[in-house]
């Protein structure tokens, strides 16, 4: 399903589709969705998702789980939002805000944030 989601709903009762910069496809699970919401105190999962994989800063391939790519966003005062996407399946696996990089080799970033 080619869908973009645009509305933060309260709670999901089914997955939902999101496009990375790319046009790459992940999905969010409803227990996922409630994993970020609660665990990590993120209000609005949904546009928090969105903004992170349609602008981020950079990509990093996760360090331990190669299929991973862990997409950051500037947030506010040095913290990042993070949101972990998994290559195989297709699934966003987790959404936290984050005061540093995470991950190991760069697979892509932004070059107009970098300092010249």
């Amino acid at each position: 399903m080619d869908e973009e989601t645009i509305v933060a709903p309260e709670e999901i009762s089914s997955p939902l589709n999101f496009k990375d910069k790319d046009g790459r496809i992940y999905s969010l699970s409803p227990t996922t969705y409630k994993h970020i919401k609660r665990d990590h105190c993120i209000q609005d999962p949904c546009n928090f998702i969105k903004d992170t994989l349609l602008d981020p800063i950079a990509i990093i391939e996760d360090k331990t789980k190669k299929d991973r790519w862990i997409y950051h966003r500037d947030y506010k005062n040095n913290f990042y939002k993070v949101v972990v996407t998994c290559l195989t399946d297709r699934k966003i696996k987790t959404a936290f805000i984050s005061d540093e990089i995470k991950g190991g080799k760069a697979t892509w970033i932004n070059k107009k944030n970098l300092i010249q």
